[in-house]
């Protein structure tokens, strides 16, 4: 090998052992320092949407929430608002054509707007008279009143339950509702007493559960039941003929009356239509031409049927008192309310419509209905009455009331009883 070419590979080894050491040397550098600067990527802060209530935006106003008081008034909710005399007087009269300012309920809610721009003001009123809807008194610009409907969403639930105490207990322990006892009342309450069910008995039912904001605010329609009573089963299917739903039993015949049997909500009865008793208030013997419900104050009492309001007013005995005539045959009458409901004497009432709540105002010792009964102007013992029942289905609905039937009778059978094994019934007992 020539001399030039060894001096040129003898020059590239010591280039390249150079060249290593240095590589090597500053890595082991790098390794032992921590950088002075890093790049650091920041976040992108996140968007706040806005917040709203009843449609107004809260970065617009500042709230106070309250509850009206027993006696208070429009005026008095919103004192300290600075909202002119003439302001609450015109928002009294525009008010009567949607929701009156008069008619606030003790304990019902409300929420004001208010701006704090230069003084403390109003700009709106939002009343909750109850859950699927508000009012909206706006206060500020020009006066206005709005009503406003929350949307209602229907969802379609089943329970199974076995009587080990009371229906109120079982459905209560399967968490249903007062509500749901009282349509389970109201359905079956002609079949048999739902005051004297058994241990074993049970039932299934397919319901309508109302929805607001995903919270549930009540029971819709029964769409099915099946209710087993001393191991005979009584099944009932709702079907609209085109007037509203009503219930039916397998053979198409109805199981209503034309009449409820419990005028307020599944109360106990505490006194019978007894031409002989002894009244505790005025302590001699006069009879007792009526059905005594013992309830809470305030439970609602229900238009035992269809018909039109005669009387509504107040007497010493009777209390506050409401009477409807149903037909040439049968008058109802409603006695000792603390308040009445919405309708007046001379309006038409459907069978279920509240009409007042539970008192003891007139002579009474307690809270409770005293409910009358009048078949062609005789006072008669309500619950000794072959009352009429509604009518059976037609030939003409029979095909689709057949195929409603065979759907609901499905989602019936598949409601599991996790408690079938366990349950007894009276024949084993």
């Amino acid at each position: 090998m020539n001399k030039k070419l060894l001096g040129f590979v003898g020059g590239a080894v010591v280039i390249i052992s150079i060249l290593t050491y240095v590589f090597v040397f500053q890595s082991k550098t790098d390794s032992n320092n921590t950088p002075e600067e890093e790049l650091v990527l920041e976040e992108p802060e996140p968007i706040v949407e806005p917040e709203y209530r009843y449609g107004l935006s809260l970065d617009e106003y500042q709230i106070e929430e309250g509850q009206v008081k027993r006696n208070q008034t429009f005026a008095e909710i919103l004192e300290g608002y600075n909202l002119s005399l003439q302001d609450i007087y015109t928002i009294d009269k525009i008010s009567s054509d949607v929701f009156s300012v008069r008619n606030f309920i003790p304990r019902k809610n409300y929420t004001i707007f208010y701006t704090t721009d230069s003084l403390k003001r109003a700009a709106y009123l939002v009343y909750e008279p109850n859950q699927t809807e508000y009012i909206m008194y706006q206060l500020q610009d020009s006066l206005a009143v709005y009503k406003e409907n929350r949307p209602v969403e229907i969802v379609e639930r089943t329970m199974a339950g076995i009587i080990t105490q009371s229906l109120d207990h079982s459905i209560r322990q399967e968490g249903g509702t007062p509500a749901l006892v009282n349509a389970m009342a109201d359905l079956y309450g002609w079949q048999m007493d739902m005051r004297s069910l058994h241990p074993g008995d049970w039932f299934k039912i397919v319901y309508e559960d109302k929805l607001v904001n995903g919270e549930s605010i009540g029971v819709g329609n029964i769409l099915g039941a099946e209710f087993n009573h001393l191991n005979n089963s009584y099944m009932a299917y709702a079907f609209d003929k085109g007037d509203g739903l009503n219930y039916y039993d397998e053979k198409g015949e109805s199981m209503q009356k034309a009449f409820l049997r419990y005028p307020v909500e599944y109360s106990r009865i505490s006194s019978r239509y007894n031409p002989t008793r002894f009244h505790p208030v005025l302590k001699r013997r006069t009879p007792h031409l009526g059905t005594d419900y013992a309830a809470s104050k305030g439970t609602p009492i229900k238009a035992a049927g269809d018909g039109v309001i005669t009387a509504r007013g107040y007497t010493r005995g009777n209390g506050n008192y409401v009477k409807i005539k149903h037909n040439g045959t049968y008058t109802t009458g409603y006695l000792h309310m603390s308040r009445f409901g919405k309708f007046k004497q001379g309006q038409r009432v459907k069978k279920g419509d509240v009409i007042g709540y539970v008192g003891k105002t007139g002579l009474a010792t307690g809270y409770h209905l005293c409910f009358r009964f009048w078949k062609r102007g005789q006072q008669v013992d309500f619950l000794k009455e072959k009352l009429p029942a509604q009518e059976p289905l037609a030939d003409e609905y029979i095909i689709r009331f057949e195929s409603v039937m065979s759907l609901t009778q499905k989602k019936l059978t598949d409601i599991t009883m996790p408690y079938a094994d366990q349950s007894y019934s009276a024949s084993s007992k």
